[in-house]
């Protein structure tokens, strides 16, 4: 019974009638994950179980007619399509190996700050974040806020068990590859990182983070209290604001050296840091990928020349 059960399974999926509806579906899905991004849609087990299908039904399909194939007259042309079908299986078993053995991460790193990753060896330090901008005398007719910057140099430190491991330099443009694991800092999302000081009436001080892509809410007495910072001629400035209804209201700005009091509390702006976003990702299927592609164009290449070579040959014998 399992062996009765084995073949109608290989029937069913070496039938174009499963493989067509496969790629249809598949292609689908894929054109509608990149018009409309959804977060590790590439990178799912169902999206990765589909692909697998359809290359287990690709992979009989060619084990059904590749005996045929080797029978028939102009065979020289049609292995060129069982190599390019070798090449398409290789290109899905790379997608489904890196799928379950890559990652990609996105994230901030603040400079003094570590960041952890549950998929890397090492542990990411940015020391310092080094930004030179375009003057605006350059480039009077460009919003200078959408140009990549001059200088845009991330020195960062690899710890390993607690010890500086590798200390470099990456950029846009200019990635850090370790261990094939890449670092690239993103060429737009570089800013201002902020800290907010809140002091009681019995002196006692908290220490607010203030990220800009996560404006905090902070309690100060019974105020329910936002704030959001930024950087003006050198100087941090944050606002704050409270809800009101369903309307924000400012409470007022808080400055370097200009504390604002709020209900017996004293609210002052820390030191101002430089953050930038990154990618951090890990693709050892890339390898995988050239050889399939490799694989099917020199398929292609093989199933054109032969097939036009004897063409021109059964040309010249009916001549």
């Amino acid at each position: 019974m399992g062996i009765s059960l084995l073949k109608t399974a290989f029937r069913l999926l070496a039938s174009l009638k499963v493989a067509i509806p496969l790629l249809v579906v598949l292609t689908a899905i894929t054109i509608t994950g990149s018009l409309f991004p959804t977060p590790d849609l590439f990178w799912s087990d169902a999206y990765l179980a589909l692909l697998g299908v359809l290359g287990l039904s690709l992979l009989f399909i060619t084990i059904q007619h590749a005996p045929m194939i080797l029978k028939r007259r102009g065979r020289n042309a049609l292995l060129g399509v069982i190599m390019t079908h070798l090449g398409i299986l290789v290109l899905i078993a790379g997608v489904i190996y890196g799928g379950y053995t890559g990652f990609r991460h996105e994230i901030k790193l603040v400079e003094g700050e570590v960041a952890v990753l549950p998929d890397l060896p090492f542990v990411i330090q940015l020391d310092a974040l080094r930004i030179e901008e375009y003057r605006p005398e350059d480039f009077p007719r460009d919003n200078l806020e959408k140009l990549p910057k001059k200088v845009q140099d991330s020195h960062v430190t690899l710890l390993k068990n607690g010890r500086p491991w590798i200390e470099a330099t990456a950029a846009p443009g200019r990635p850090l590859r370790v261990d094939g694991i890449t670092l690239l800092p993103s060429i737009t999302e570089v800013g201002w990182f902020f800290d907010l000081i809140v002091t009681d009436p019995l002196s006692r001080e908290r220490t607010i983070p203030v990220p800009p892509w996560e404006p905090p809410v902070v309690t100060v007495g019974e105020r329910q209290v936002m704030a959001h910072g930024r950087m003006l001629g050198g100087n941090p400035e944050l606002e704050l604001f409270t809800k009101e209804g369903d309307a924000l209201v400012s409470l007022g700005k808080v400055r370097k050296d200009e504390p604002l009091s709020l209900d017996g509390f004293e609210i002052s702006v820390g030191p101002a840091r430089r953050y930038t976003a990154m990618q951090v990702y890990n693709r050892p299927h890339e390898p995988v990928l050239v050889a399939g592609s490799a694989l099917m164009f020199l398929g292609l290449v093989w199933h054109f020349y032969f097939r036009h070579r004897d063409r021109r040959r059964e040309g010249r014998s009916d001549a």
